[in-house]
C-alpha cells in the first residue's frame, strides 16, 4: 500500500499528523515534536517525547535511549524506565486518537482502533502470551533486529566461552518437527498484522545451522509454508559445526532462502581465543568461510573489541587483520566490531587472575577505532564495518 499522511489543525500553532504505512502507524504532535510508532495490530513501538527516545520489547518492557559524550566520543546508552512512568505517555497519543480519529479518513479506523485497545492491560497480557512462545531473545545481528526471530534451536551447543552468558539458562535442543510447527502457528498469531514491521526471518537461538541437514532443510519448508511472504533467511553460526556441512550443504540452503550467517571469529589471536575458553582454529574459520561463500551464503564477521584488554590487544588487532586477509569476503559481507564493556562474573575472574584491568569504555573506543581505521584504509574499503553494541538490542 502507498503511505497514507493526514494532518489535523489543533489550533493555530499546534497539529497533529497521522501517518499509515504498510507497516506501522505513526503519530507526529508538532510543535513539541512528540513521535509515537505503533505496528499494524496495534503494540507500541517506540516513541521520542520531549526530546527523549524510548523503546517497548515485545514482553513490555521500556527502555530510555541515550547518548553521551566523553572526549569527543559519543557512546549510548540505556535505561530502563518503570511501567507507571510510561503510562502517560503512552495516553498522550490515545488523547490524540480519540479527540481526532473522526477526522481521518475510514482507512485510518482500524488501525488507530488496534491502536486504543492496546492498553496497558492488553499490552501486559500481550507480553505474557510472548513470554509463553519465546525463550528469551538474547542477541541478534544490528542489521536484524527488525527480523521475525523463529527459534527452531534453543540455547548455544557450545556454551562455554567465558565472556558470554547469553543461554547459561538453557541446554542446546533442536526442536522436533511438531515441536516446531507448533511454535510457528503461535508465532503467527501472535504478531498478527504487526508482522509486517518485521524485515525477514532469523533462526535463533546461538547456532541454528547445528542443525542436522535435513532436519534443516524439513524445517526452512515448514517454516516457508507459514511465512512465504518472507523470502531472506539468517543465522548464526558456529565453527565447530558449520565444518561438518559442505558446499554443496549450504548451496541447498542458499536456495532455500538462506542469506547471511554470522561468525563469532572473536580474535585472530589463538592466546586470546584460549583465555576467551574458545577453542576455534584459524584455518577452520578460513575453511568455513570459503565453503559458505562457495555455496552462495553471505557472512558477518564477529570481533569482540576490547577482549582481554590491554594485554592482548596490540596482537589482537595485528593476528585479526591478518586472519582477514585470507577470507574470500566481498561487498554483502559484514565486519562487526562488538565492543566488551558489559561483562560477567566469569570472565572477570580471568581477567583477575591474569592482573589484567578491566578497560574503559574510552579504552575499548579507541581500541575499535583502531581497528575500523586499519580495515577501511587498508584492506577492505569495499566492506561496511560496523560498531555492534549488544546493550542496544532491543526485541
Amino acid at each position: 500500500m502507498n503511505t497514507i499522511i493526514e494532518k489535523v489543525q489543533l489550533s493555530s500553532s499546534k497539529n497533529v499528523t497521522f501517518t499509515l504505512k504498510e507497516n506501522a502507524v505513526n503519530i507526529f504532535e508538532e510543535p513539541q515534536n512528540s513521535l509515537w510508532t505503533f505496528d499494524l495490530a496495534g503494540r507500541l513501538v517506540g516513541m521520542f517525547i520531549d526530546y527523549k527516545n524510548y523503546r517497548r520489547t515485545l514482553n513490555n518492557k521500556y527502555y530510555l535511549k541515550s547518548r553521551f559524550t566523553i572526549e569527543n566520543e559519543q557512546f549510548r546508552d540505556i535505561k530502563q524506565i518503570p511501567i507507571d512512568k510510561i503510562k502517560p505517555l503512552i495516553e498522550q497519543s490515545h488523547i490524540l486518537i480519540r479527540n481526532n480519529q473522526n477526522r481521518l479518513s475510514n482507512v485510518f479506523h482500524d488501525p488507530l482502533e488496534n491502536i486504543l485497545k492496546m492498553d496497558s492491560t492488553t499490552l501486559q497480557n500481550s507480553a505474557k502470551e510472548f513470554n509463553n512462545i519465546y525463550l528469551p531473545i538474547s542477541i541478534l545481528p544490528p542489521d536484524q533486529y527488525m527480523s521475525l526471530v523463529i527459534q527452531f534451536t534453543e540455547g548455544c551447543n557450545y556454551n562455554k566461552c567465558t565472556f558470554c552468558n547469553f543461554y547459561r539458562d538453557r541446554p542446546f535442543k533442536i526442536k522436533s518437527a511438531d515441536e516446531l510447527e507448533i511454535h510457528l502457528s503461535k508465532v503467527k498469531s501472535f504478531f498478527g498484522e504487526g508482522i509486517n514491521l518485521r524485515k525477514s526471518i532469523f533462526l535463533a537461538d546461538a547456532n541454528a545451522l547445528a542443525v542436522p541437514q535435513n532436519r534443516l532443510i524439513n524445517g526452512l519448508k515448514l517454516i516457508h509454508n507459514h511465512f512465504p511472504q518472507f523470502k531472506n533467511y539468517y543465522s548464526f553460526i558456529d565453527v565447530f559445526t558449520g565444518l561438518k556441512k559442505s558446499a554443496n550443504d549450504f548451496k541447498q540452503l542458499s536456495k532455500l532462502g538462506i542469506k547471511r550467517v554470522y561468525l563469532g571469529v572473536e580474535s585472530g589471536n589463538s592466546d586470546l581465543m584460549l583465555f576467551l575458553n574458545k577453542h576455534q582454529l584459524n584455518k577452520d574459520i578460513i575453511e568455513l568461510t570459503h565453503k559458505l561463500k562457495n555455496g552462495g551464503i553471505d557472512i558477518g564477521i564477529i570481533f569482540l573489541i576490547g577482549a582481554g584488554g590491554s594485554k592482548y590487544a596490540e596482537q589482537h588487532l595485528l593476528d585479526s587483520v591478518k586472519l582477514l586477509e585470507q577470507l574470500p569476503l566481498g561487498k554483502e559481507d559484514i565486519i562487526y566490531l562488538s565492543e566488551l564493556y558489559d561483562t560477567n562474573s566469569n570472565y572477570e575472574k580471568s581477567m583477575a587472575e591474569q592482573n589484567i584491568p578491566l578497560p574503559t569504555r574510552q579504552e575499548i573506543r579507541k581500541w575499535s577505532n583502531e581497528f575500523k581505521s586499519k580495515l577501511k584504509k587498508q584492506y577492505f574499503k569495499n566492506i561496511q564495518v560496523s560498531v555492534y553494541d549488544i546493550n542496544q538490542f532491543f526485541y
